[in-house]
C-alpha cells in the first residue's frame, strides 16, 4: 500500500525579499511501509515530525528526497491525475477539525468530499448518513449548524466527511484528541472495525500512549527520525528508550509491570485491563470468591461559600432553538481546583464563557465574587481583571509579531506602568517554564504545547484570581502534558488561584482535581471529589460505560466483580496496585 524510502523533507522561512531565513529540517531519512490492512500507529513528541509524515502521504507537501509509492503511484513525480488518485485512496483526519471543515451545515460538509470526486446523488447520502452513524453523531445532528457545534462534534464531522469518500487508507492526525472518552472509545471502535472488517489500512497519529495498543506495528519518531519501530511487545518493553525521547508506555502496561516486580503476575504479554483481570484469577484461583457484592459509598456532600466564589443560579443557555444549558445550579469556593466534565457537546465551553460573561444567559443568575455578570449595569472589566481565560486552541489568542509582545500586551492595557507591564511578562513568561530565549520569538514559530504556555502566561501577566482552561493538555504530548498540569498545579497551590478546567483527560482529573462537576445534556449529572464521582457514575448507572473510568478504577471494579474482595475507592495508581498486591499475596 505504501512504501517509502530515505524521506527527507525542509520547512524553509523567508523574508519579504525572498532571502531565506531559516531552514528546518522535520524529517531526516524515514523509512517506511505499509501493507494493505495493516493498523500502524505514529507517536512521538510535538515537534517530532509526526504531522509532517502525514502531510507527505496526503500528497498535501512534496518531500526534497526520497520515494513514496502508494497504491503503486509515485507520489512525488506523479501526474495531476495521479495525484487525485492518491488523495482518494488516502483520506485525511486533522487534529484541528477546524482546518478541514467548510460547510456551513453538518450534512453538506460530510458529502462535500465524496460529492467531489463524483459519488451519484442517491449514493452520496446514503454514505452520508452511514459516515454520520459511523463517527458517531447519527442523523439528529445533520442539520445542525457547524457554528453551533462544541469542538469535539467538528472533530466527528471531520471523521465523518472522510468516510463517506470511502478511501482504501485513512491517516488519523491526533484526531481523538478532543474527545470524550467514550467518543473517543466509540471513534477507536469505528475505527477498528473499518480495518477489521472493511481491509482499510490505518495510520493513526497520536500522543495517547494507550491509544498505541489498537496497532499491529508501531513507530515512534523523534526529531525527525524513527527512533524505535516494532510490534507493541518490543516498544513497550524499551521503557527507558521511550522516556529517553519525553513518551511514556501506557498505563495498563506500567500496572502489569508493577505487579509482574511484585511477583503477583507473571505473563508479560498482557495489554488489556480485561486481559489482565482474566490472568489474574488463572494465577490465583484461591483469592476470588463467589457473591462479592459491589462496594457501596455515600457521596460527601461538600458546602460551598457563595460570597468570594462563582455562583451558578438556575441558569439556562440556548444557541437559536438549540439548548445547550437547562437549569443548571452549582458553586465554586475560593481556592478550589474544579474540573468541569462531560461528553462532547454537554455545554462545557458555553458554562465556561459565561463566568466572565463572553456570553450572556437571560435565564437565572451568574455571580462572580457575589456580582451577576448577567446583569446589564455591571462593570464587566472590573470583573473581568480578576479571570484570566485560556481557549481551547490557544492560537485563537496569540496575535502580536512575538511572544514578550504577546504576554505583556495585557497588563498595558490595565492601566500599569510600562516598568510594571514588563515585570509581569517577564514573571509570567519564567512562570510557565518557558527560557529567556524565546522573548522575540515570532507566535508561528512556536509548537502546540509552546503556544499554550504563551497563552498561559498571557493571562497570568494580569494576575487573576480566577483561571479558566478549556481543554489545556489536549494535543499534547505525554511530558508536555505532565509540565502543563504541574504549572496549573502549581498556581493552585502556591499562588491560591482558582482553578476551574474542561478537560477529557480523566486520569488527570483525577490525579489534580479537588472537585469534579459533570455535565450531561446541559445538566449537572453529579459533582464532588473525583473519586467519589467516578464510583457513582458507575455504580449507580449514570454512566453507560466504564470506559469514562480511570484504567485503576476500572481494573480494581472488574476485579472485585470478579470475586476479588479488594476496595475500589481510589483513583491513585500506586495506592490501587498496593492494594491488588495486599489481597493476592
Amino acid at each position: 500500500m505504501i512504501k517509502i524510502k530515505n524521506l527527507e523533507f525542509e520547512y524553509y522561512e523567508r523574508d519579504e525579499d525572498e532571502n531565506l531565513t531559516d531552514m528546518i529540517n522535520a524529517i531526516r531519512g524515514i523509512n517506511f511501509d505499509a501493507k494493505k490492512g495493516d493498523f500502524i500507529a505514529v507517536a512521538g513528541r510535538n515537534g517530532s515530525g509526526k504531522s509532517t509524515f502525514a502531510k507527505i502521504l496526503n500528497c498535501l507537501i512534496s518531500p526534497i528526497e526520497g520515494t513514496v509509492v502508494i497504491g503503486g503511484i509515485d507520489a512525488i513525480n506523479g501526474s495531476d491525475e495521479e495525484i487525485m488518485e492518491i488523495r482518494k485512496k488516502v483520506g485525511m483526519v486533522f487534529q484541528n477539525p477546524d482546518n478541514q471543515i467548510i460547510g456551513s451545515v453538518v450534512s453538506e460538509d460530510v458529502a462535500f468530499g465524496a460529492e467531489n470526486i463524483g459519488v451519484p446523488e442517491k449514493e452520496l447520502w446514503e454514505r452520508v448518513l452511514d459516515a454520520l452513524d459511523k463517527s458517531g453523531l447519527g442523523a439528529k445532528l445533520s442539520d445542525r449548524r457547524i457554528s453551533q457545534l462544541s469542538g469535539g462534534e467538528k472533530q466527528k464531522t471531520a471523521i465523518a466527511g472522510v468516510l463517506a469518500m470511502k478511501p482504501s487508507c485513512i491517516v488519523f492526525d491526533e484526531a481523538t484528541s478532543m474527545l470524550d472518552n467514550e467518543s473517543r472509545f466509540e471513534i477507536l471502535k469505528c475505527i477498528k472495525e473499518l480495518n477489521k472488517k472493511l481491509g482499510i489500512t490505518v495510520i493513526m497519529i497520536t500522543h495517547n500512549m494507550d491509544e498505541l495498543l489498537l496497532a499491529d506495528y508501531i513507530y515512534i519518531m523523534n526529531k525527525g527520525r524513527i527512533a524505535l519501530r516494532g510490534t507493541k511487545e518490543s516498544v513497550f518493553s524499551k521503557k527507558d528508550e521511550l522516556v529517553s525521547v519525553g513518551l511514556e508506555v501506557p498505563m495498563i502496561v506500567n500496572i502489569k509491570d508493577k505487579l509482574i516486580d511484585a511477583g503477583v503476575l507473571r505473563d508479560r504479554s498482557i495489554f488489556s485491563v480485561d486481559a489482565l483481570v482474566s490472568r489474574l484469577k488463572k494465577e490465583h484461583p484461591n483469592r476470588f470468591y463467589l457473591n462479592v457484592k459491589p462496594e457501596r459509598h455515600n457521596m460527601a456532600k461538600k458546602s460551598v461559600n457563595p460570597v468570594n466564589a462563582i455562583l451558578f443560579n438556575h441558569v439556562s443557555y440556548s444557541y437559536g432553538k438549540n439548548e445547550v444549558l437547562n437549569d443548571v445550579s452549582f458553586s465554586i469556593g475560593k481556592g478550589e481546583y474544579v474540573a468541569v466534565t462531560g461528553k462532547t457537546g454537554a455545554g462545557k465551553s458555553t458554562l465556561l464563557q459565561l463566568i466572565p460573561a463572553l456570553i450572556k444567559s437571560k435565564t437565572g443568575m451568574v455571580y462572580v465574587d457575589g456580582i451577576d455578570v448577567m446583569e446589564k449595569a455591571v462593570d464587566l472589566r472590573k470583573v473581568r481583571s480578576k479571570i484570566g481565560y485560556v481557549f481551547q486552541f490557544p492560537e485563537q489568542q496569540l496575535f502580536a509579531k512575538n511572544v514578550y509582545e504577546d504576554v505583556v500586551f495585557g497588563p498595558r492595557n490595565t492601566g500599569v506602568t510600562e516598568v510594571e507591564a514588563e515585570k509581569r511578562a517577564y514573571e509570567a513568561i519564567e512562570l510557565v517554564g518557558l527560557s529567556d530565549e524565546i522573548y522575540d520569538m515570532p507566535v508561528s514559530k512556536l509548537s502546540g504545547g509552546e503556544k499554550r504556555r504563551v497563552a498561559l502566561a498571557g493571562v497570568l501577566a494580569m494576575q487573576p484570581e480566577y483561571l479558566i482552561l478549556d481543554e489545556p493538555v489536549s494535543g499534547l504530548d505525554p511530558e508536555g502534558r505532565k509540565n502543563m498540569l504541574e504549572i496549573i498545579e502549581a498556581l493552585h497551590k502556591e499562588a491560591g488561584i482558582t482553578i476551574v478546567m474542561i478537560s477529557h483527560d480523566i486520569e488527570s482529573v483525577a490525579k489534580y482535581a479537588d472537585r469534579r462537576i459533570v455535565l450531561e445534556d446541559g445538566k449537572t449529572l453529579s459533582e464532588g471529589s473525583p473519586c467519589d464521582v467516578f464510583y457513582d457514575l458507575y455504580i449507580n448507572g449514570k454512566s453507560k460505560s466504564m470506559v469514562e473510568l480511570p484504567i485503576i478504577m476500572q481494573l480494581l471494579i472488574k476485579l472485585r466483580n470478579e470475586g476479588l474482595e479488594v476496595s475500589c475507592l481510589t483513583t491513585d495508581i500506586d495506592e490501587g496496585i498496593e492494594r491488588i498486591i495486599y489481597v493476592l499475596k
